[in-house]
């Protein structure tokens, strides 16, 4: 019997068309993906993912450099606003001038000398050339009426400059001359009143009230605190102090005269 001879099926062979449908297809499912991949997605595939700690770490820190560049941004603004507060203004000078017209003035630490020939013991003395004249020595000529040549250049001047004959330019008065004439106004009243009454001006008995107040806020907004002893030259029987063995923060005073004189509205002598 002749040996079987094995049965063989033809087999279809793939078209040229399928064969390359099938590798195109291969091809997009490798590089795509059936999700349709981003380049971002595949960009960030081989790195490891970030746990919620690590994610939570990176913004505290992006908002603490946040918070430090807005800190930094109003320290220097704040930094900034002083220096020019402080070239351009003289406030916070104790007892200063804030328009910046009158330069700082150096401090000195002195000690009280009594003087009593300003405001004699005889009321009558009062009176004299002699007295007058120690007066008008501690006063610069103008009586500290000073001239503003440029208002524009200064800030926080008073409202409404001074009124009066001559008067050119913008033109104001200083406090510690005007407390000055205050007191010498007190003075001469009081001295008036102990000696005789005639010689007393009419116009200060208007005044006077003017003067208490005017000096008595003057004395509360200098604040001196200067530490003071028992008193030395008192009579006896009486106690407390007499002031004059304190030492006190002052402003040079003959740089402030020296300075109203440089800058007077006028020329005239009294007080």
């Amino acid at each position: 019997m002749a040996p079987q001879q094995p049965e063989y099926s033809n087999i279809r062979a793939p078209s040229h068309e399928n064969v390359r449908d099938d590798a195109s297809t291969d091809a997009e499912e490798s590089l795509m993906g059936h999700d349709e991949k981003t380049w971002d997605e595949l960009r960030g595939a081989g790195r490891p993912r970030q746990s919620r700690w690590q994610r939570s770490r990176a913004a505290a820190f992006s908002c603490q450099g946040l918070l430090n560049t807005l800190l930094l941004v109003v320290i220097l603004g704040l930094l900034i606003d002083r220096r020019y507060n402080k070239e351009n203004y003289g406030h916070f000078e104790g007892n200063g001038d804030i328009s910046g017209f009158t330069p700082r003035v150096s401090q000195q630490i002195k000690t009280f000398v009594p003087d009593l020939g300003f405001v004699p013991e005889n009321g009558s003395e009062f009176f004299t050339e002699e007295v007058r004249q120690k007066w008008l020595g501690i006063v610069p000529k103008g009586l500290g009426y000073v001239e503003v040549h440029d208002p524009s250049k200064y800030d926080n001047l008073p409202n409404r400059p001074l009124e009066g004959p001559g008067y050119s330019h913008t033109v104001y008065t200083t406090s510690v001359t005007h407390q000055l004439h205050c007191l010498y106004n007190i003075a001469q009243v009081y001295s008036g009143l102990v000696s005789d009454p005639s010689l007393i001006p009419e116009q200060m008995q208007g005044h006077l009230p003017h003067c208490f107040e005017y000096l008595r806020q003057t004395i509360m907004c200098c604040g001196d605190t200067a530490l003071e002893g028992q008193q030395t030259t008192f009579p006896e029987g009486f106690v407390g102090s007499d002031g004059w063995d304190a030492k006190h923060v002052c402003k040079d005073y003959d740089a402030v005269y020296r300075h109203l004189e440089e800058v007077r509205a006028n020329n005239d002598v009294w007080i």
